[in-house]
């Protein structure tokens, strides 16, 4: 296992086989670099990536961080469809809370056959919303699950 520290406020340790993610590599596959993680698998065919965003005055709610999120990859995903909503749980110094924004969808990847399947969790910490996202093909997808299980339990805020 591989460790991150993110923003300086959760780290996560993620499996054996990934790669970090140049600027240039988080810009071809999200557009913008600033304010994410990521990390590759080649040979499997997965993406992971956490972002953050500062939560405001007016936006202070996970859930309608996500419920953004979704609007957002709705228009701009092609065959955008939702699969499931889901709770899981963070470690917070030693102690564990639920969180309730988790998020699997699927889309087509442009103009492809090849379809993705995204599991995403969006939480709050301190002043940031934190995004974590979990590409792969869909024909991996059920294998690929458990690893990101891991990856979700190794999550400890600072």
């Amino acid at each position: 296992m591989n460790n991150a520290s993110i923003n300086n406020e959760i780290n996560l340790a993620y499996p054996d086989g990934f790669q970090v993610m140049s600027e240039e590599e988080l810009t071809r596959y999200f557009s913008n670099p600033a304010d994410r993680w990521g990390a590759y698998n080649a040979d499997q065919h997965i993406i992971l990536s956490v972002s953050w965003a500062k939560a405001g005055f007016m936006k202070s709610d996970p859930e309608m961080h996500l419920y953004d999120i979704e609007a957002r990859l709705r228009k701009t995903l092609v065959n955008y469809q939702k699969i499931q909503s889901y709770s899981y749980d963070v470690t917070k110094k030693k102690k564990k809370y639920k969180i309730k924004n988790g998020l699997r969808f699927e889309h087509r990847v442009n103009d492809s056959a090849r379809v993705h399947v995204v599991d995403l969790v969006v939480f709050k910490h301190k002043k940031y919303f934190y995004s974590v996202y979990y590409i792969t093909r869909k024909a991996n997808a059920a294998e690929s699950r458990p690893a990101f299980q891991e990856i979700l339990q190794s999550i400890n805020l600072a």
